[in-house]
C-alpha cells in the first residue's frame, strides 16, 4: 500500500488565534456592560422602593391623625399648632397616635406631624358640604407629616392635607 505524500505543511499565521481573542474581548466587554446596567437598575429599584415606603409612612400618619378627632381640637385661634413629641414651636406636643408602629417611629424621631389651625376661627361651612349651613360652623386645619430617614438611605417625604371640622352651633 502506498502512502500519498503530502507537501510540506504551510506555517500557520495565527489568524484564528487573533479572531478568537477578539471574540473573547467582545464577550467580556458585553458581560461587564450588562453587569453595570443591572447594578444601575438595582439602585433605581431600591430608590423607588425607598420613595414609596417614605410616602406610605407619611400618609399613614396623616391618615391616623385625620381619623382621630382628638388630633384636631377646636381650641385656640388661627395659628394654634399641635405637634408630635419632640417638635419645636408648637402650642401643644401631645398629638395622640394609637398605632403602635407609628408611635414607635415617632419615638425614634423618624416621623413627625404638625396640625395647625387655619383661616378664621369659625366660619360657615363651604357650600360643597351638604349640611344645614345654619346649624354648623367650621374650623379648618392643615396636617403636615414628615418622614425622614435620609441618614439611613431610606428617603424623606412630606405629606400635607387639609381637614375641615364641622362644629355644631349652640
Amino acid at each position: 500500500m502506498r502512502h500519498a505524500k503530502y507537501p510540506l505543511r504551510h506555517r500557520q499565521q495565527g489568524a484564528i488565534l487573533v479572531v478568537a481573542m477578539m471574540f473573547l474581548v467582545a464577550i467580556i466587554l458585553f458581560t461587564i456592560s450588562s453587569m453595570r446596567s443591572s447594578k444601575i437598575g438595582l439602585f433605581m429599584a431600591q430608590n423607588e422602593e425607598s420613595r414609596v415606603a417614605a410616602e406610605q409612612a407619611a400618609q399613614a400618619l396623616a391618615d391616623a391623625i385625620v381619623a382621630n378627632p382628638a388630633s384636631t381640637p377646636v381650641v385656640g385661634t388661627t395659628g394654634f399648632t399641635a405637634c408630635t413629641a419632640g417638635e419645636t414651636g408648637c402650642n401643644r406636643n401631645d398629638l395622640p397616635v394609637t398605632n403602635p408602629i407609628l408611635a414607635a417611629a415617632i419615638a425614634s424621631n423618624h416621623i413627625q406631624a404638625r396640625v395647625e389651625r387655619m383661616g378664621e376661627e369659625f366660619r360657615p361651612p363651604p357650600r360643597a358640604v351638604e349640611t344645614s349651613i345654619d346649624k354648623f360652623s367650621s374650623a379648618s386645619f392643615r396636617v403636615v407629616t414628615t418622614y425622614d430617614r435620609v441618614d439611613a438611605g431610606l428617603g424623606r417625604k412630606q405629606v400635607t392635607e387639609g381637614v375641615l371640622v364641622l362644629v355644631p352651633k349652640l
